[in-house]
């Protein structure tokens, strides 16, 4: 606690005793009893202030600790499996890293964006389907978070699908801070969630799919997540490229 919050607690004292004594006629000891109260509940009220910062500042320090150390768990065997991938002779092991990688993205996802009950999916594009009929849905299980199943699929033929493979066609990303705030054709078929991000899966002109997440509450996510789930997408669309 710096010179600055004992000056403040100064003051404050004399504007206490000030209050309590002003046209009082009363004993010393009784002035001095009521300057020792001041004083102690003055400089116990500014030390409380500043423990609380020192305490929240330790505790934003802790967070950011370990967010980096969940993200070097994820990133680092993630990595790895990039370098596998793009050296791999057989498809079959090239298969069954792209798997582990999708995984691995939608767990890192999950895991360091917004609050710990939010939710993350891959939806991955249905090969073979004509234009005008295509569908993403969430295959294999490819979701982590809070346990409740997201919205498998969705699909060309109506308005929420439309708008999401158009966003994937762009290669774009979105951001709903409230659902509630959408018009009635696009809102969520539930209340499972309030808040979501949406970013194209794509490496080049090829599309895969779309990695989403979402939240609770309005709030738990933030348009500055936007760029972080961008760049897990970017790693994912250029996992799944590799075809040789």
């Amino acid at each position: 606690m710096g010179w600055g919050a004992f000056s403040a607690g100064a003051l404050a004292v004399l504007a206490y005793v000030a209050q309590m004594v002003i046209g009082l006629d009363m004993a010393t000891w009784l002035f001095w009893v009521i300057t020792g109260v001041g004083s102690v509940a003055t400089v116990a009220t500014v030390w409380l202030a500043s423990r609380r910062v020192t305490t929240a500042n330790e505790a934003a320090k802790a967070a950011t600790k370990n967010q980096r150390r969940a993200f070097e768990d994820v990133l680092v065997p993630l990595a790895a499996n990039l370098g596998q991938i793009v050296s791999s002779s057989s498809k079959a092991e090239r298969i069954a890293l792209q798997q582990q990688t999708k995984q691995a993205i939608v767990s890192l996802t999950a895991s360091l964006i917004g609050p710990q009950d939010v939710r993350a999916c891959f939806l991955e594009q249905v090969p073979g389907t004509p234009l005008g009929q295509r569908e993403v849905k969430c295959r294999n299980s490819l979701w982590s978070g809070r346990n409740v199943a997201p919205v498998t699929t969705f699909r060309e033929t109506d308005l929420r699908g439309k708008e999401l493979l158009k966003l994937l066609d762009d290669g774009t990303s979105t951001f709903v801070e409230n659902v509630d705030q959408l018009p009635a054709a696009l809102k969520p078929d539930s209340d499972s969630y309030k808040t979501y991000i949406a970013c194209s899966v794509k490496a080049g002109d090829e599309s895969f799919g779309v990695l989403a997440v979402d939240g609770l509450r309005p709030g738990d996510l933030h348009q500055d997540d936007v760029t972080m789930v961008g760049v897990f997408a970017r790693m994912l669309g250029v996992a799944l490229a590799v075809k040789k």
